[in-house]
């Protein structure tokens, strides 16, 4: 079987609705089905997945998904953003720059800009709606400052691109610092403008903001932790996702008392059930792509690229 007939079969399976993990799958597979002197069989392919993935770093991705929920159950995104509204919301675009600033935290703890934009967004928009700002505009701000989940570390895509390129984590989470920060800054000075232009509704906030109390640097911490441990070479990424469970627990079920523990579970399973997508499809693309070095498909590309 020829590499453009397997793409062709890739993108039919997408485009007929088959999940991505399937499609990978299967692709993976169909060379050695059609060819049985193919060095890829069925048997490489699921050796090829298990070998994958069997990744010390990998396990931080985990982790930190695990912790994102953790501080989203435990509704410690809500209590940073009360932290920040609390010190600036009362300046000129002082709540949707204490989004920015929340998406930012939430984004070094949780590791993901899925997870941000999720349990920011879910908080922030209805309530920035309520105190007169545009839905649309309050949508794309925390859209585009929840996805820097994936830019501030500890980030999950980082991981992944660390493992599969031999790159240290650790340094691609320090190179990710200064493009995250200054793209947040940038958002806020939009926001301050976007304020100055369309106006606020200042009695609604400042009633907002006199209403917040019993503040506390707890939840502060925790990408404090989170990134100082690794600087420091106290811990791995790894290792640090893991201390970021554990202190998200401890400060949720026994701090704020925020999460029974009976929901603890729960917590779990939701956890499994985002991360098991994510390792599939991570398991069959690392023996899609073993199956396309064994068709010679890199030499053939860079081959291509040459003579034109």
């Amino acid at each position: 079987m020829s590499p453009l007939v397997v793409f062709i079969l890739f993108f039919v399976f997408l485009l007929i609705a088959i999940p991505i993990s399937v499609s990978l799958g299967l692709v993976a597979v169909l060379p050695g089905v059609f060819d049985p002197s193919f060095t890829a069989s069925a048997s490489y392919v699921i050796r090829s997945m298990f070998g994958g993935i069997d990744s010390f770093p990998l396990l931080a991705v985990p982790m930190f998904i695990l912790s994102g929920i953790i501080m989203a159950r435990g509704g410690i995104s809500k209590r940073l953003f009360d932290l920040f509204s609390f010190f600036i919301g009362k300046r000129t675009a002082g709540l949707p720059c204490a989004a920015v600033i929340t998406c930012l935290f939430y984004g070094a703890i949780s590791g993901s800009g899925i997870a941000t934009v999720a349990a920011v967004g879910s908080m922030t928009i209805p309530l920035l709606v309520e105190l007169g700002y545009d839905k649309k505009f309050c949508t794309a701000l925390v859209a585009v400052a929840g996805s820097l989940g994936v830019i501030i570390p500890p980030s999950i895509p980082f991981i992944m691109y660390g493992m599969a390129s031999g790159a240290s984590v650790s340094d691609i989470f320090l190179a990710g610092i200064v493009p995250g920060v200054l793209i947040g800054l940038l958002l806020m000075v939009y926001a301050v403008f976007y304020c100055k232009k369309h106006g606020e509704d200042k009695e609604k906030i400042n009633a907002k903001i006199d209403a917040l109390h019993e503040q506390g640097l707890w939840k502060v911490f925790t990408p404090v932790i989170i990134l100082g441990c690794i600087y420091s070479g106290v811990a791995s990424p790894t290792e640090a996702a893991v201390i970021s469970v554990f202190y998200s627990l401890i400060v949720s079920i026994f701090i704020y008392k925020s999460l029974p523990i009976k929901k603890v579970y729960d917590v779990f399973v939701e956890a499994v059930r985002t991360y098991a997508p994510i390792l599939f499809i991570l398991a069959a693309s690392i023996a899609f792509s073993r199956v396309l070095t064994l068709m010679q498909v890199p030499q053939l590309i860079s081959g291509w690229v040459l003579a034109h």
